[in-house]
């Protein structure tokens, strides 16, 4: 009767802190998402609370895994930084394939204990991304062009502010936006 009340207590204590955790880990990639501008995105940044969901997170996290990854390289590639192909892709759908195999009894201590090292690496590396996001001010709103379409004529932008990432002509010495020296 004692070891029952203990293991009670302690499934009582690790459910709302599992649940905290999740929010705080979905909260960074919510941040991450909306870090990029409307037109990279794939997938909302909304929908990352949808891996709160029992059993539908298992099929979901295959879906928007990939998504973040091709946000943000997206993203990257538009703001002329440099990132790797297809970032945190590998990663993000191992953390999956963990995920799932957690529920096979014979592995599941295994796979989980290999999940929760490879959950803790894609939320730093998440995390790591939205900070250079948020380092080079937000995406640009007026003006912005999508990328993988042409530039207009009548603007050349020759790239983009360094402090609130608004697209530069080159002939401008001033960001329009915010009024940074550019040379």
């Amino acid at each position: 009767m004692f070891a029952l009340a203990h293991l009670l207590f302690f499934w009582l204590l690790l459910i709302p802190i599992s649940i905290f955790v999740a929010v705080l880990y979905i909260l960074t990639l919510q941040r991450a998402i909306s870090r990029c501008a409307p037109q990279n995105r794939v997938a909302s940044p909304e929908s990352a609370w949808l891996l709160l969901i029992p059993v539908f997170n298992l099929i979901w996290q295959f879906i928007l895994y990939p998504r973040i990854s091709e946000t943000l390289e997206r993203e990257f590639r538009q703001r002329n930084l440099p990132i790797e192909p297809q970032p945190l892709r590998t990663l993000g759908l191992a953390v999956a394939i963990l995920h799932v195999c957690w529920i096979i009894p014979v592995v599941h201590f295994f796979t989980g204990v290999a999940g929760l090292i490879c959950l803790i690496l894609y939320w730093v590396k998440i995390s790591d991304y939205s900070n250079q996001l948020a380092a080079q001010g937000g995406y640009p709103s007026a003006g912005y062009v999508p990328m993988g379409q042409p530039q207009p004529a009548s603007q050349p932008a020759a790239g983009f502010c360094i402090k609130c990432g608004n697209p530069m002509q080159s002939s401008s010495a001033f960001c329009a936006n915010c009024g940074t020296r550019t040379q």
